[in-house]
């Protein structure tokens, strides 16, 4: 159970076989030529899975097997709702707890074995998969650079963060899914040449907010060393679901199993519904980015995995490097989906009043948003309908990940002020990498998800045949990213220092908008969006309370 078949399977020749702690299992060689060869071992089972009377139960261990299991193709993905430019390569399965491990087949420097980099998708916490992040372009633009790769599936939506609000199933169970994947790499990863004691975590958007939870938790925090969160993080304010116990009894009335206030009960006739009634869409155009912004589901505070806020956890937590950062433009991916144009300034003056409200300020709102404007666009003058939308567009990434990414910035080192803490901005983008959604853009810039595209040299969102410049992109990205995995530094040592005009330097509680403009020309930047996450992430941060727990 558990693989879906891929078409590719006869083009490669075997890979070497593995004794896992629960099992053999043999791979394909996907890059087969040369003195960089690579293993795959894709679809391996690191939990039980999670159906009948495991459906809302915490990942219990795997049956072992004494025959040698084919692992040459993605697991099934989980549970969701496809979009309809989704490409259903891979079929959906409750049983989607399954791994995918890229090893290089020369013998590493050391005798601690290659550094681990760890990938968690994204997703909005409600959908995708492994898949998309590609397999022979993981082999052929990460681990030919020294590093053994790990990307891994969990419980997604509402059968990964069910809640009923008591202590009758346990919450946030997709986290508990990731720390049980890393429990497994930590068992089993030297049997793949990789180190167990240097792992790397990284995600994107929803898996970048997860990797951050990881690294704070005290289920999850002492299981790796390094961080980094991509496009999204835990000091964003969607990280955290305000109304998870709501958004459940929504859904629950939605499948026909209303809350009849015996939670055991609930639970195990919620257990007897098809897998699919708990599938939900990623529908960027219905994020409300609001002061309170709320996806369908996603993490809570509980008793065991998050008991504490953020802020108490972080400073609880063991020092990280981190590599921290987003794309220029986060908020073009939410300006396709329509844009008021005819009155701009009216909407950026709701917009702004959206992130700074009169209800955090409600003597100072006006004055607090027309300082955050002078950071934006000279209102005074004549701009051209681009400006305006590229103005409008700045601000709904504000609301969705540039005050976040600050905000991280500014946590991480109140909280831990040794952290090593590198911060990016990423700007370069390919014009033909939207296909049929370049029409509803306003412009074109790089916007949510270009950068992970440059780590795995794969493009996630449309199907894209890089070109020349593209490629180096790639390479300057990898090289960055793999060096921080090897000694968390991305400028790395020896033959592995990036070819930077400039060191990339770490930001600072002096200035914590020190970041790296990636594009083909690299360049260290001294203020991160001319200062305007900066100040409002000091606002919001002075004005909202912690969470009464």
């Amino acid at each position: 159970m558990g693989a879906a078949i891929s078409k590719s399977s006869q083009h490669y020749p075997n890979s070497r076989q593995v004794v896992t702690s629960y099992g053999p299992i043999e791979g394909r060689r996907l890059i087969h030529e040369g003195d960089k060869q690579v293993d795959a071992f894709q679809g391996i089972p690191y939990a039980a899975p999670p159906i009948g009377k495991l459906r809302f139960a915490m990942p219990q261990p795997h049956e072992k097997w004494t025959e040698v299991r084919e692992t040459k193709a993605f697991g099934y993905r989980g549970i969701q709702k496809d979009h309809i430019l989704n490409v259903k390569t891979v079929s959906q399965s409750e049983d989607n707890l399954t791994l995918n491990v890229f090893t290089p087949v020369w013998s590493p420097k050391n005798e601690t074995g290659f550094p681990v980099l760890f990938y968690i998708h994204g997703g909005g916490f409600i959908s995708d998969s492994a898949h998309k992040y590609g397999d022979l372009s993981v082999c052929q633009h990460l681990c030919t650079k020294d590093v053994v790769v790990v990307t891994i599936q969990y419980r997604l939506g509402y059968l990964g963060f069910w809640t009923t609000g008591d202590s009758s199933i346990p919450d946030n169970l997709a986290l508990h899914d990731m720390t049980f994947a890393l429990k497994w790499v930590k068992e089993n990863i030297g049997l793949f040449n990789g180190d167990p004691n240097n792992i790397t975590l990284m995600g994107q958007s929803a898996g970048g907010a997860s990797v951050d939870f990881l690294s704070i938790s005290p289920v999850s925090r002492d299981l790796f060393h390094k961080v980094i969160p991509m496009g999204g993080n835990a000091s964003c304010a969607w990280a955290i679901h305000p109304r998870p116990l709501n958004s459940c009894r929504t859904r629950a009335q939605e499948i026909g199993v209303l809350d009849g206030m015996n939670t055991l009960d609930w639970i195990e006739k919620l257990r007897e519904v098809p897998a699919e009634k708990f599938g939900s869409a990623l529908d960027m155009g219905a994020v409300d980015l609001k002061s309170d912004p709320e996806l369908v589901i996603g993490p809570k505070y509980d008793n065991l995995f998050i008991p504490k806020s953020i802020m108490e956890l972080r400073k609880e937590a063991p020092v990280k490097p981190r590599l921290v950062g987003c794309a220029r433009s986060e908020g073009l991916v939410l300006c396709m989906f329509g844009m008021n144009t005819k009155h701009p300034l009216h909407t950026i003056h709701q917009d702004v009043s959206s992130i700074l409200s009169e209800k955090l300020f409600p003597l100072k709102a006006r004055d607090l948003q027309e300082k955050a404007l002078e950071k934006l666009i000279d209102i005074g003058s004549d701009h051209s309908k681009e400006e305006w939308q590229r103005a409008i567009c700045e601000l709904k990434g504000d609301s969705f990940l540039n005050i976040g990414v600050q905000q991280n910035v500014l946590d991480v080192l109140e909280t831990q002020p040794e952290t090593p803490v590198y911060l990016y901005s990423f700007d370069y983008y390919n014009t033909k990498a939207y296909g049929i959604m370049g029409w509803k853009l306003p412009f074109k810039d790089a916007t949510h998800c270009t950068d992970i595209s440059y780590v795995v040299g794969n493009h996630i969102v449309m199907s894209l045949d890089f070109n020349e410049e593209d490629y180096k992109m790639i390479d300057i990205t990898t090289r960055l990213w793999t060096n921080f995995a090897k000694y968390g530094d991305p400028n790395g040592e020896g033959e592995d220092a990036a070819q930077l005009e400039q060191k990339w330097e770490p930001a600072t509680i002096e200035n914590p908008q020190t970041h790296l403009s990636l594009s083909l020309q690299p360049k260290l930047q001294q203020v991160y969006k001319q200062g305007r996450p900066l100040f409002m992430a000091k606002l919001l941060k002075e004005a909202r309370p912690p969470p009464n727990l």
